[in-house]
């Protein structure tokens, strides 16, 4: 009884606030009413559909008939044929794997996707859906490298496959490719190059004929010039949601999605009807104005908040690849960097700050060491990377741009491996484990561990810091000449 006595006044106590607060506030007027519900709606909407007006986007420049060889039509790759170098590479350029990628059009139905037999050979090919999830990933890691032919095949399609073919749902009828083959170096571009060659896409109907020329539709509507997150991220209200409607109509939603669909209709955005901002009253209007401007802020404030700081290394925690219904997750990973693979083909780590907090930069020399047994845990291999303040690789005396496991390292004796990573190169009986940094200024290093096993994928494998070069000892003849 006596304990009953007091959950009692522990109940009383926490009301005891309320009731001497007065009278409850007024309920908003229906017109407040509606205008919230318009701002979650459309806040919430803002970074459901952001992934999707962002992919379709980039899909419409890439295979734009006008970019010529910096783009490819639908159902063509687009190969990349050189590792990255100075003065011609993307910012934060893979220095292992030479890209190819595709945008597969299934609207007149599936497409079918042959691979070479890679004898070995790493590769991961990654397929994407309008929504940035990766639905479906080929190679080493999952296939194996045998040669095959796969159907990629669009939502509610019947037909029948050829005998032998393996198939492939896709949740949407807009497919992103994309393809990573390890390659040695400039040696080794013809033996890759053949193998890209190898990656062909051909639609079902015209399986087993000869090639067809293809005849890509000009888009006179489309902004070429303005990078994609900057068209997304300037439209109105009224233009996103308008565009989002309309893609929802040709990309059905996940079936996990209708919490933030039933929202969406009250401002009668409803899937497979086209939306009409100019017929919502004022209040709702105004509502999805303040929503679209509250889901941007969001998206500022939470960027880089899923980060693991350790040792000055930052690794993602957040879902990669397959987000579920992760809105704000998924939005800014396609803020960052659309078509993310899968954690389990590629992990990368970078490495911004040394061993006291301070962030690396050219000027200083650092020292990494990786104890016995606790090199990267990488199933296929691991690199390092180092690029400047743009994310471009600097020129260096040896050209390299990459440091790991498959070079010729010089482990010490008991196993551990000691890094040299700085501007200035170490004496040439030291160059093995030399990882050239750019000069003076801000530069970072990234980690890429390919096929990472669990300690990496969990966090509990930890890298070294970064140990920055104590300063040279000032003699007494400078004290002199500094001393007022």
């Amino acid at each position: 009884m006596r304990r009953l006595a007091f959950l009692a006044l522990c109940f009383a106590a926490a009301l005891a606030p309320a009731a001497s607060a007065g009278a409850a506030p007024a309920a908003p007027t229906p017109a407040a009413a509606a205008t919230e519900a318009a701002r979650q709606a459309a806040m919430e909407g803002y970074l459901y559909f952001y992934p999707l007006v962002t992919m379709d986007l980039a899909r419409r420049q890439s295979t734009h008939p006008s970019r010529g060889a910096q783009g490819a039509p639908a159902n063509a790759f687009l190969h990349g044929r050189a590792l990255p170098a100075p003065g011609a590479a993307a910012p934060w350029a893979n220095p292992d794997m030479l890209r190819s990628a595709a945008w597969l059009d299934l609207t007149a139905g599936p497409v079918v996707l042959s691979v070479p037999d890679t004898q070995g050979r790493l590769y991961t090919l990654t397929l994407l859906d309008m929504w940035t999830d990766a639905f479906a990933a080929l190679g080493k890691r999952s296939t194996g490298t045998a040669k095959g032919n796969t159907a990629i095949v669009p939502p509610g399609w019947t037909g029948a496959l050829p005998s032998g073919m393996s198939r492939i749902d896709a949740p949407t009828a807009y497919v992103w490719a994309k393809n990573l083959i390890q390659t040695e170096g400039p040696a080794d571009y013809p033996a890759v190059h053949a193998l890209q060659d190898g990656f062909v896409l051909t639609p079902l109907a015209q399986w087993n004929l000869p090639p067809q020329a293809q005849r890509p539709r000009s888009d006179s509507t489309l902004d070429l010039a303005t990078p994609v997150r900057e068209q997304v991220e300037s439209m109105p209200t009224d233009a996103f949601f308008t565009y989002a409607a309309e893609l929802l109509r040709r990309n059905p939603p996940h079936p996990t999605d209708q919490p933030v669909l039933a929202q969406l209709r009250r401002v009668g955005l409803v899937p497979g009807r086209p939306f009409d901002f100019d017929k919502l009253d004022h209040p709702a209007k105004q509502g999805m104005r303040r929503g679209l401007r509250a889901a941007r802020e969001r998206m500022a404030a939470a960027a880089g908040g899923s980060v693991r700081g350790v040792n000055g290394w930052q690794q993602e925690t957040g879902s990669i690849g397959v987000y579920g219904n992760a809105y704000l997750r998924r939005a800014l990973a396609a803020q960052a960097q659309p078509g993310s693979g899968l954690p389990e083909d590629l992990s990368v780590l970078l490495l911004a700050a040394d061993s006291q907090g301070a962030p690396l930069d050219g000027a200083h020399g650092y020292a990494l060491r990786f104890e016995s047994g606790q090199l990267p845990p990488a199933g296929a291999l691991w690199s390092l990377a180092a690029y400047d303040g743009q994310g471009m690789p600097a020129a260096n005396p040896l050209g390299r741009y990459a440091l790991g496991s498959r070079d010729p390292l010089r482990y010490n004796a008991d196993g551990s491996l000691d890094l040299r990573v700085s501007h200035a190169p170490p004496p040439p009986e030291e160059q093995a484990n030399w990882l050239p940094l750019p000069p003076a200024g801000p530069v970072s290093v990234l980690l890429r561990a390919y096929a990472p096993e669990p300690a990496l994928l969990d966090g509990s494998w930890t890298p070294p810091p970064a140990l920055r070069d104590a300063p040279p000892e000032e003699t007494p003849e400078a004290a002199e000449k500094t001393a007022p």
